[in-house]
């Protein structure tokens, strides 16, 4: 069973500029690679903004356990986490966000949409 651990981000203050604006059924995703360095395979998906709904849908396929994290892009601080096959709508957000898989097998996924 997936661990996952989210956290609202709440920044204070009147919200970006981005917040509400960002572009209706946007998505990103990432594949791990085959070929990678000693030790350690990744992979992050592109930046997404968060839509009049302030929400990310976040999801995986992977193998094991991997290790995945979402993060806002702006103030860098990660506002879900957790590990193996997920998929978790996050809200609350405000600006953009990218997601990452920080230890993955090959052929891992991980996606993130505003929709």
């Amino acid at each position: 069973m997936a661990a996952v651990t989210a956290v609202a981000v709440v920044l204070g203050g009147a919200a970006p500029a981005t917040a509400g604006g960002g572009r209706r059924n946007d998505e990103s995703m990432c594949r791990a690679p085959y070929l990678y360095r000693p030790f350690t395979r990744t992979c992050t998906t592109g930046p997404i903004t968060v839509n009049r709904d302030h929400r990310i849908t976040v999801w995986t396929r992977v193998c094991d356990d991997s290790p995945w994290r979402l993060w806002d892009v702006a103030s860098g601080r990660v506002v879900a986490s957790g590990s193996g096959d997920t998929r978790q709508v996050v809200t609350g957000l405000y600006g953009t966000y990218r997601a990452k898989l920080t230890d993955a097998c090959w052929r891992d996924r991980i996606g993130i949409r505003n929709y």
